[in-house]
Order: C-alpha cells, then sequence, then structure tokens
C-alpha cells in the first residue's frame, strides 16, 4: 500500500529515493481518495479565493499559510495556486496535518491547505471553514465547496489518494485476481461506509487506470517542485 506522497512526490523530490515505481512495482488498483482543502479560520476576513488571492497580492510573501509539513502535497497545492494566479505565500509548515489543523482553528496562522479529514471537527465547531477543495471537481463529501478552478485558480487538480502494489515480478494473472477483488471489497456498503466516516471516498481502479495517475501526478507536481523550488524536511 502507497499514499500519492510516496507513489508521486517522493520520486520528483529527491534524486537518490531508494525505489523507482515503475522499475520496482506493479500497479493493482487505487483504494481511497480524500480531498484537499485551502480553509481559514472562522473568523478571518476571507470568504472566497479572490480575497485570498487579492490579500496575497497586496502584501507579496507576508500572507501565512499553514501546512502539514515541507514537500507535503498540501504545500505543493498551496505554491501551485501561488504560481498559477502570480501571488506569493509565507509557508508555515507544521509536523502533521493535525497540528497545523489545530493552529489554523487556533487562530495561528489565516489560512491552511489541509486535508478535509484533519480539519472536520473544526468545520462542526465553526473555528474553521473551508473555501475550496483542491481536486478538479467538487467534494462528494460537499457539494458546496467549490473547487480553485472554479474559483479562478487554473489547472490545480489533487487530491490525497492511496493505492495497492504488487512487486514488479509478480504474475498478471495475480494483479488481475487482486483487482477484482479489491474491486469487490470496496464496492461493499461496509467498506464504504467506514471509508465515508474518515472524509475518504473508495475509488477502485484498473491498473492502467492507476498507472496513469501516477504519471500523471508525478508529471504535474515535478513542475512545481522545480519552478516553486520546494524542499523537503
Amino acid at each position: 500500500m502507497a499514499t500519492i506522497g510516496e507513489a508521486a512526490i517522493t520520486p520528483v523530490l529527491f534524486r537518490d529515493a531508494p525505489y523507482d515505481m515503475a522499475r520496482d512495482f506493479a500497479p493493482i488498483s487505487l483504494i481511497s481518495d480524500a480531498d484537499v482543502v485551502l480553509a481559514a479560520h472562522g473568523d478571518s476576513p476571507f470568504k472566497l479565493v479572490a480575497d485570498v488571492i487579492a490579500a496575497a497580492k497586496a502584501q507579496p510573501g507576508r500572507l501565512s499559510v499553514g501546512s502539514p509539513g515541507n514537500g507535503t502535497i498540501n504545500q505543493i497545492v498551496l505554491e501551485w495556486m501561488a504560481l498559477n494566479t502570480g501571488t506569493q505565500f509565507q509557508h508555515i509548515p507544521y509536523k502533521g496535518g493535525a497540528p497545523a489543523a489545530n493552529a489554523l482553528a487556533a487562530g495561528e496562522v489565516p489560512l491552511a491547505v489541509s486535508s478535509s479529514s484533519s480539519v472536520a471537527a473544526h468545520l462542526k465547531s465553526g473555528r474553521v471553514r473551508v473555501l475550496a477543495v483542491a481536486a478538479g471537481h467538487p467534494s462528494k463529501f460537499n457539494p458546496d465547496w467549490p473547487t480553485l478552478q472554479q474559483q479562478g485558480v487554473p489547472d490545480v487538480d489533487a487530491s490525497i489518494w492511496t493505492a495497492l502494489f504488487a512487486p514488479k515480478a509478480t504474475p498478471e494473472p495475480i494483479i488481475n485476481k487482486l483487482n477484482v477483488e479489491v474491486a469487490r471489497v470496496l464496492e461493499l456498503a461496509e467498506t464504504k461506509a467506514r471509508f465515508a466516516a474518515l472524509g475518504v471516498e473508495t475509488i477502485a481502479s484498473t491498473a492502467a487506470r492507476l498507472d496513469a495517475r501516477i504519471k500523471r501526478d508525478a508529471a504535474q507536481f515535478g513542475r512545481i517542485v522545480q519552478k516553486a523550488n520546494i524542499k523537503p524536511d
């Protein structure tokens, strides 16, 4: 099992990564997908993404935005947004999703790029509100959350997915059998309910679709990492 981090981010962040996805692993299926969101503190003046962009342009490099850390999908989304809107932000890395979400809820930072699951409890209390999702389509859990693209930030399309892999030499019939079984389990109502309780969607796929997703994301993220000079912790 691997996440978007291991499969599509680490290979473009580290030139000396100890593995190569194409060389070492055979894709089986996507497993789950979770929203990445741009969220604001409940008392902040930001109601729309346009408000954030205007503030960032008025004070280049001074508007603080928290994330779970350097080199995460969250920072990549932030820098992608900055590059595509001609803005600069002050990235504030925390040591994980929960600390970043708690900092946002406490007002330490006015904004954060977070997973929807990390901020879920704070949404209920009103201490945090979601301004947009980073995916290219509306959230399956809250269709009222607009996308960044819908609010004038072109091209940004990212979410936090997990997937199942096997060693590269695994025979194709075994890959196919595993793919069918994964799809069966992910379609069970109990499975969907357990994932949904965590704010995560089940998304079984073909091996080819998973392979295409990895290649697409790695290519996109590689460009952002290079242009924004993103460095890992």
